[in-house]
């Protein structure tokens, strides 16, 4: 199931990183996520992000509500 999901939230992150300005400084993403499976997959894209110039924040919830306040 992780590989199912992980495509096409890559395609997702490299969608959002091309919609900033061109250079070579660093922009930062912050992302909520519950712990499994979510935060694991977007450990796995992180590294690749990071080549595009985007650093990428998980922010690990245990829950919903926490997120959306």
């Amino acid at each position: 199931m992780k590989k199912y999901l992980l495509l096409p939230l890559l395609a997702a992150s490299l969608a959002l990183a091309a919609c900033g300005k061109s250079g070579n400084d660093t922009k930062k993403l912050v992302v909520a996520a519950t712990a499994v499976p979510h935060a694991e997959i977007l450990a796995q894209v992180k590294p690749i992000l990071a080549k595009e110039g985007l650093e990428l924040d998980v922010r690990v919830f245990n829950d919903y509500v926490q997120p959306n306040d």
